[in-house]
């Protein structure tokens, strides 16, 4: 890696800020011998191992396969008619246009955002962790197990027995789990204290629902649990007197002042350069062994990063695709990666003309606005933008885009 890992992570989401704030975050967690992650001993092994698990997860999961028929196939001609039905390989049916959108939308997207909001929960949550401690809340030899170290034993449900608990096969469990390894008394064998469950959240969440969570996992987790590569049987675990602890993003908005400039002969936007968040991170306890942490990024900064990373994967598709087979016509200029970039917008808008729902309409429509225009401009227009659209009645192209 021949440039710093905040510079690299920055060219992935965009936001040379926020890029540091998470090196700063990973870092402290490396930093920290309680602190259990699952990958790499730098940032960027850190960064790199949440970037691949949520490709894997995307590339995995069964509309994974259609996102990449969108980028190389894309839908029917707008001109043809609708099409209920595909051969499954090449290009998509116009259900399938309504379900990529989906899967683009809420899954892709929440997935990019949940890991950034993951990877900046670290340090304030370390931060915390020491303050309990000094002052006799959490023993000194806690550890900190995060993201895909903690895994949990599905419940399973079964009709006829109503109040014993059947567990499953491992999955991922809670975001954060604080744990203490104790010797018995009799035996001499090690029993798992749980003194702490973390709940992250990429979005502005209630309270309640949030705790309702935290309280889910608490059961699982007397269920079984498999920290790292050790496994503890639920005879082996204590989970009275738990901390609960919630993080949320915080909700201030992003400027949505541009200007435009011209670059060899052409009109481009040109929006302010991201910059530090207005507020600190706040750390408040909500009641006895209930903290929320509310971190100095927003919502909307980790979404507009989030777009980013999805927007960055796709040229990693278009890699994957037009280094093998060449371009199209009138893209002979353009690298793979570029390729991915534009077969993604102009896919979504040949979509915006196929025959999908409402509801996947405007989904659609945000996505081409912000993958044209920016997260600022298209995550606020709910009617396909034209550059057009985006100079004022004076004929000035500076200010805000028009609602």
């Amino acid at each position: 890696m021949n440039r710093p890992s905040h510079e690299e992570i920055a060219s992935i989401i965009r936001n040379q800020p926020l890029a540091s704030a998470i090196h700063t975050s990973v870092a402290s967690a490396l930093r920290s011998p309680f602190v259990h992650l699952v990958a790499g001993r730098t940032v960027w092994n850190v960064f790199e191992h949440s970037l691949d698990t949520a490709i894997r997860d995307i590339e995995e999961h069964p509309r994974g396969k259609l996102f990449r028929r969108l980028i190389e196939y894309g839908p029917h001609d707008p001109d043809h008619p609708e099409v209920l039905v595909s051969d499954g390989e090449t290009t998509l049916s116009d259900p399938e246009c309504g379900l990529c959108v989906d899967f683009i939308f809420s899954h892709m997207v929440n997935r990019f955002k949940g890991e950034l909001a993951e990877l900046l929960a670290l340090e304030p949550c370390i931060t915390l962790i020491q303050r309990l401690q000094q002052e006799d809340h959490l023993p000194s030899d806690v550890h900190l197990y995060w993201g895909d170290a903690v895994q949990e034993r599905r419940r399973i449900r079964i009709a006829s027995e109503k109040y014993d608990a059947q567990w499953g096969s491992f999955t991922k469990g809670a975001d954060g789990v604080l744990v203490e390894p104790l010797l018995t008394q009799r035996g001499g064998h090690h029993v798992l204290k749980v003194h702490g469950v973390i709940e992250v959240k990429s979005m502005p969440r209630s309270s309640r629902r949030a705790i309702d969570q935290i309280n889910k996992h608490v059961t699982r987790l007397c269920g079984g649990v498999k920290l790292g590569d050790r496994e503890w049987s639920p005879d082996d675990i204590s989970c009275s007197s738990v901390i609960r602890v919630m993080v949320l993003p915080a909700t201030w908005r992003l400027s949505r002042k541009w200007q435009s400039m011209k670059t060899n002969g052409e009109m481009k936007m040109v929006f302010a350069k991201p910059s530090e968040p207005p507020v600190q991170t706040q750390v408040e306890e909500l009641e006895p062994d209930l903290w929320k942490i509310t971190l100095a990024w927003s919502q909307e900064a980790l979404s507009e990063a989030a777009y980013e990373m999805t927007f960055w994967y796709m040229s990693q598709v278009g890699r994957h695709i037009y280094s093998g087979k060449p371009m199209p016509n009138g893209w002979e200029y353009m690298t793979p990666e570029e390729a991915g970039y534009n077969a993604i917008k102009m896919m979504l808008y040949y979509i915006l003309l196929r025959h999908i729902s409402k509801r996947q309409m405007r989904r659609a429509v945000r996505l081409y606005n912000v993958y044209s225009y920016g997260y600022p401009i298209g995550a606020d227009n709910e009617e396909m933008l034209w550059p057009e659209d985006l100079i004022d009645e004076a004929g000035n192209t500076e200010g805000k885009a028009r609602q």
